[in-house]
């Protein structure tokens, strides 16, 4: 027997509330990293890449919920556009993750001392973290216009990314071993905040493909 409409709705309301809940969880972890950028203190960057485990988690059970409701139900196209959606957004919020855990395993390897590279970092960081709450609030809402307007912040993210590099380079090229060196990882935790700004715009793609069926390219 076919299980019913409002069983289906249901199965698809827990689905979305564990896409919403690994968000939540994202964010927390960003926030803790900005701690962990701003203080150097690896106790908050060890605790990340531990919290990790709890995203990786809430993504199998995403998979698992989707591909049995895909099997259960046989969903019509809208339907399934919904499932395939909160499939693709769970994998872009591992990735978002899996940033900032490599994010925190650089701060438990190295010291961050230099405080104007730590400025930067964070600086980034907290871009990042704004444009991660707003496509959440996009995606929980349905909303394409602010989907959108997420897109113009990673067109921010990025001009103030090759800002930096510039910036960093010049100083690398200028100073001692030591600062060079600095300045090298710090270049390395930037690329990686700059990727997760990547991956909030994939999820933005996806809110236009969820509330419209259009498929767009907004990196």
């Amino acid at each position: 027997m076919v299980p019913s409409r409002s069983h289906f709705i249901k199965e698809m309301k827990d689905l979305n509330n564990k896409v919403e809940r690994m968000g939540k969880e994202i964010e927390i972890i960003y926030g803790n990293l900005v701690l962990a950028l701003r203080s150097n203190k690896k106790e908050i960057a060890s605790n990340i890449v531990e919290e990790d485990k709890i995203i990786n988690d809430i993504e199998v059970s995403i998979n698992v919920d989707a591909y049995l409701l895909i099997a259960k139900q046989c969903p019509v196209a809208s339907d399934l556009r919904r499932i395939i959606t909160a499939l693709k957004i769970a994998n872009d919020l591992e990735r978002i993750a899996d940033y900032a855990v490599n994010i925190s395993k650089y701060i438990i390897k190295s010291n961050v001392e230099n405080k104007d590279f730590r400025d930067v970092l964070v600086s980034l960081a907290e871009k990042v973290i704004n444009m991660f709450s707003n496509i959440m609030t996009a995606y929980r809402n349905e909303d394409i216009k602010l989907a959108l307007e997420v897109c113009e912040l990673d067109s921010q993210i990025d001009d103030f990314y090759k800002e930096k590099v510039k910036e960093l380079i010049k100083i690398g090229k200028s100073n001692t071993d030591e600062t060079a060196e600095a300045a090298i990882r710090a270049l390395l935790v930037l690329k990686q905040l700059e990727r997760a700004g990547d991956h909030i715009t994939n999820i933005a793609e996806n809110i236009v493909y969820l509330v419209n069926g259009k498929r767009l390219e907004l990196n």
